[in-house]
């Protein structure tokens, strides 16, 4: 592992997380400007740094964040939709 991965994985893994927590707010669809954009840049580091990196194994925990991501954020909107 070089310098290079080691920024791929970490930086992504902090916008996943990011993603990931932040992916219900629907409210004023604030969600398109706080989450999307971090969850977009998280998938291509993580891709990235993936196609680099000897361990692409680690690279596991990055998309299940992102799938929960997705997923947290469809339900809510659905929610939204629905009830509102």
């Amino acid at each position: 592992m070089n310098k290079k991965t080691g920024y791929y994985f970490y930086a992504s893994l902090l916008f996943a997380l990011w993603f990931a927590l932040t992916s219900a707010f629907w409210t004023y669809f604030i969600n398109l400007f706080i989450s999307f954009p971090f969850g977009i840049l998280s998938f291509y580091l993580a891709r990235k740094g993936a196609s680099v990196d000897t361990n692409a194994n680690r690279y596991k925990i990055i998309r299940i964040l992102l799938i929960a991501g997705v997923a947290v954020s469809l339900i809510s909107l659905i929610i939204l939709l629905i009830y509102n």
